[in-house]
């Protein structure tokens, strides 16, 4: 055991997960938000006692980490991947790798930005631009003061085809595909906005990618707004997951908070602008 609760599992294939045991965790008894906060601090405290992590650490945020090369690898050996066409990747560093090979693969990649108020959606086609700039554009995507190349797209929701492949990362994810977050629930509300505006279907394959300490036993009771994983891609494999969770179906009004709002700029603009009443936004912030 490890901090009272938590021990090193080895999974068949050579992977590693991390088991919770209730008994030995208060906390796990305790509603999923709790809960949840307890899985990340033992996840980033895991990856960076291991050397796992890379810069500028774990704690507070999707950690980077030694392997991502391989995930990528693992990446190309799935069905899923071949026949996408068009894939969409969050903008965290974690998955800087995975873009830049969806552009190399002369797939389109499709970037959402939450934070941007204008063209929320960022499309980067490598055969209308050229392989060499969307490869400029996928790197500076997960770089906030990096200037985006021209002949990238910045679109609306409602303006963009759908995708074949949904790519994120996570801080911890289970067996059922039950996935933590880092907390901001910015993959949850890409998938419910993708929903709602037709560019992500009930169909559409949601992979996560992680590293082999990130998996873990069932976390927390999920929430209905949270998103269910398909396939979960680690340095040493893709577990594929037969998940009896139902999807979410579009944008649930519980998941607008003040805070997110305050978080994600774009969600406030599009949903003003689409005339929907909003809560306030946090005394302090703009």
């Amino acid at each position: 055991m490890d901090g009272g609760g938590v021990r090193l599992e080895e999974m068949d294939g050579g992977g590693s997960r991390l088991d919770i045991d209730a008994d030995l965790i208060p906390e796990a008894h305790m509603p999923g938000s709790i809960l949840k906060a307890e899985i990340r601090s033992r996840i980033w405290s895991l990856l960076t006692r291991t050397g796992i992590a890379l810069f500028p650490g774990a704690y507070g945020r999707t950690p980077r980490f030694h392997g991502v090369r391989k995930v990528v690898e693992q990446f190309h050996q799935l069905d899923q991947w071949t026949r996408a066409k068009r894939v969409l990747v969050l903008s965290e560093p974690v998955l800087d790798r995975i873009r830049r090979a969806v552009v190399r693969d002369g797939k389109v990649l499709v970037v959402p930005d939450l934070t941007r108020t204008e063209g929320w959606i960022i499309e980067v086609d490598p055969a209308a631009v050229g392989v060499e700039r969307a490869l400029e554009g996928a790197s500076a995507l997960g770089v906030a003061e990096r200037e985006v190349p021209q002949g990238v797209r910045f679109l609306r929701g409602q303006e963009i085809f759908p995708v074949d492949l949904m790519i994120i990362g996570a801080v911890g994810v289970d067996r059922h595909g039950a996935r933590v977050g880092k907390g901001a629930g910015e993959a949850d509300l890409v998938y419910a906005l993708g929903r709602d505006r037709g560019f992500i279907t009930a169909e559409t394959p949601v992979a996560v990618l992680v590293h082999d300490l990130q998996l873990l036993e069932e976390p927390a009771t999920r929430e209905p707004t949270d998103l269910p994983i398909d396939l979960i891609v680690t340095p040493k494999g893709t577990h594929r997951v037969r998940s009896m969770h139902m999807r979410p179906k579009g944008l649930d009004p519980a998941m607008i908070t003040p805070e997110r709002l305050a978080a994600f700029p774009g969600l406030r603009r599009m949903l003003d602008r689409e005339g929907i009443d909003l809560p306030p936004t946090p005394s302090g912030t703009l």
